[in-house]
Order: structure tokens, then sequence, then C-alpha cells
């Protein structure tokens, strides 16, 4: 059993992806310990075995480290930090030294969802005396980032041998081990986080649960139904709804862990330009029913009260928005033309950017205006709309300063 301090907390939820060393308490004393946040696709190539490097450098008198996932081939994403704590530069040392190293996954909403212990590596005089000479303190990682950028490129190549890097390539010969975490919503259901269950699409959908379900007393309606012959069918996969329109959600993900082989990241956007065309036609047919005063139920059959006048929020969201290959098929003529069909407002978000506006929304609540979530919900994606007919696409990522 692990301890992990909660200073990371905060900077978890603030930054979509990104690692952090630990010196935390273990079954066998402290031990050196790799936090790593990244997207649900991001950590699901990592417990299918993707080729890792973790590699260190010192830079300016700092230990800068980072961490190279194998995503897309043999190419893949860099997530990178300096070290600004003593913690940080303990595990280091603990590394180097030739102890086992333990690494906890966190997906968007920075809840831990798998764990694995990978063999100790031979010690490293060179790497361990670094973190004993490594400055602390923060760091501007805005700023740091043109000055680190040229020395990380260097990991998209071969790592030579005097190129001022010390790599490790990561590989466990253990199992990744889940984590369970159980979410309980506003009507008392359980709502089930698990990085390896293999209905993907509903894993998604229980992220948006997460982050929308507080947005109301009466929670969100995870998969609300409409009449179909005798029986019901899905209305949309999330439905909110106040006195000013709802709000639905469609979700569209790709199946990862069922497939024979990792796919590229050109095969994933391939595959999901057409999941996103059809999600949007079935946000246009849902708006739809909204207005033509179909009954709507919940799962359990308990009949909902829908806002049925005002303009609606239709909302896919994907799992990385960095997928959208062709951001000016959604532009403002896409725009213009949902707009016109249905009265609503379209958007595209993926889980960081859905967890980004309920942030927001909570910032604005700050202020001291005398709103619902929802209100300020739904104002938000007002105004995430107004900056996207702005940017000519509806792929855009959107920051709420908190000096405003």
């Amino acid at each position: 059993m692990h301890m992990l301090s909660s200073h990371n907390r905060s900077e978890f939820l603030a930054t979509p992806q990104l690692i952090r060393f630990e010196y935390a308490a273990g079954g066998g004393g402290f031990e050196p310990t790799l936090l790593v946040k990244g997207s649900t696709l991001l950590l699901k190539y990592v417990v299918l075995g993707a080729p890792m490097q973790l590699s260190f450098r010192l830079l300016d008198g700092r230990l800068l480290y980072a961490l190279k996932i194998c995503d897309d081939g043999n190419d893949g994403g860099i997530l990178w930090s300096f070290a600004e704590r003593d913690e940080e530069l303990n595990g280091i040392r603990g590394f180097a030294s030739s102890t086992p190293l333990t690494v906890f996954l966190f997906n968007e909403l920075a809840v831990s969802v798998a764990w694995n212990e990978f063999a100790p590596r031979p010690s490293n005089p060179e790497l361990a005396l670094w973190a004993r000479s490594g400055g602390t303190g923060r760091v501007d990682h805005s700023r740091a980032r043109e000055r680190a950028s040229a020395y990380l490129g260097q990991l998209h190549q071969s790592v030579g041998k005097d190129d001022g890097w010390i790599t490790y390539e990561i590989a466990g010969d253990r199992a990744w081990q889940v984590t369970h975490n159980h979410f309980i919503t506003s009507d008392a259901s359980t709502s089930l986080i698990n990085l390896f269950d293999h209905d993907e699409g509903n894993q998604q959908e229980q992220l948006g649960v997460w982050l929308t379900d507080k947005l109301q007393p009466f929670g969100c309606h995870h998969s609300p139904q409409i009449p179909k012959g005798a029986g019901t069918r899905e209305l949309t996969d999330i439905l909110l709804s106040h006195e000013f329109g709802a709000i639905l959600i469609e979700s569209k993900t790709l199946s990862i862990l069922a497939r024979e082989k990792l796919p590229d990241r050109t095969k994933l956007k391939r595959d999901l330009d057409k999941h996103v065309d059809k999600a949007f036609d079935q946000l246009r047919g849902g708006i739809r029913k909204i207005k033509s005063g179909v009954e709507i139920t919940s799962k359990s059959g308990r009949l909902l009260s829908i806002e049925r006048d005002h303009p609606a929020h239709a909302i896919v969201l994907v799992p990385e928005l960095d997928l959208i290959d062709n951001p000016d098929a959604y532009g403002w003529e896409f725009i213009q033309g949902f707009m016109e069909e249905t009265g609503g407002f379209p958007h595209l978000l993926d889980i960081s950017e859905l967890l980004r506006v309920v942030q927001a929304t909570e910032m604005i609540a700050t202020k001291g205006t005398a709103t619902t979530p929802m209100m300020r919900f739904d104002y938000y994606l007002m105004q995430r709309a107004e900056k996207a007919v702005e940017s000519g696409t509806l792929v855009i990522e959107v920051l709420l300063s908190r000096a405003k």
C-alpha cells in the first residue's frame, strides 16, 4: 500500500498530461514512485505494452526528466517535468540506486486507474549525483518549454551516447494492476471507472457522468430513453436540462483493448472521423425528438422533465481532440448548418476539455454571481461556441483565466 502525498492533486487536475516523481511510503519503506497522468487513450497504450523510455538530463542546473510513450508506431508523445521538490530528487536518487520503481497511472480526472512495479535497473552513480546536485523550487513550465523543447526533440531520434541524456527502456515483467473507482451519482446509482473494461464506449460515458452529475441536484441522465415500437431506445448518451435549455452529449470512442495489434494514430484518426459525423447526425435527431414533445424517461422508466423550447447544446465527446484529422470539416459552414437545422449549438470536446468547461463553471461561481451550476455551464458553453465561430472550427481548446 503506497501513501501518496496530496501535493500534486491540484496540479494533476489543471494539467491534461504530465509526470511527477515521488518518494512514497510503501510496504518496504520509502520507494521511488512515478506518477503518470494522461488521456485514457494514452494510458491504454501503456497497459497494452507500448514501448516506453524514461530519460534524464541536467539543464541550467535543474534536473529535467521525460517519459516517451510510443503510441504511434516507433514514435510517440513525451511527458516531461523539471524536478521541483526534494521528494522528486529523492525518488530519482532511489531509482538510480537500483531500487524497484512503482508507477501509478492517472486519467484525465486525476483518478488513479492502474499501477505496476518495475524491476530495479543497475545503479547509476552519475544520475544519483545529478539528483543530489539539482536545484529545487517552482519552475514556470510555460517559459521553460521553449528552452527544453530542443533537448526533448532529441528523444524522437536515436538516443546517442553524448547527447546529455541518461535513458532507460521501461518494460514490465508483470501485468498492470487495475484500480477500481466507484462514484455514487445523485440518483444513488453506481458509476464505475475501470481502465481495463472492454466496453470502452461505456467507460468514456462514465467519465462524462463523473464530470456532469454534480451540475444539478438530481444529476445527469445517463442513457435516457424514448419510445420505439413496443419498447424504447436511447435518445442520447448523457442528457442534462434546466430552465434555459437542454444539453445532449454523444460519446464516441475507439476500441483499443480488443484489437490484436496496437493501431497507430493515423489509423485512429481515420476511424474517429466516421464516428464524429455519425454522432452529430444522432444529435440532430435527438434535438428533433426533444422539440417534437416525445416522452423521455430514465433507464429505470421514470418520466423526465426536459426543457424543449430554448436552444440546446449538442456535444460530441471524443477520446482526444488531437485525433480530429481535419478541423476545417467542422468550420463555420458546418456550425451554421447545424444551427439552422436544429436551433442548437454544436461542440466538439474531449474529456480534458469537458473537465475545463466544468472547472470554468466553478471559477465563475467564485465571482459571486447568483446563478446555478447549470446556468453557469450553459453560459460558458455559449462563450465557447462564440470562440469556435471566431476560430473558424469546433476543434479548439479554451482556458478561462483566473485573473478575469
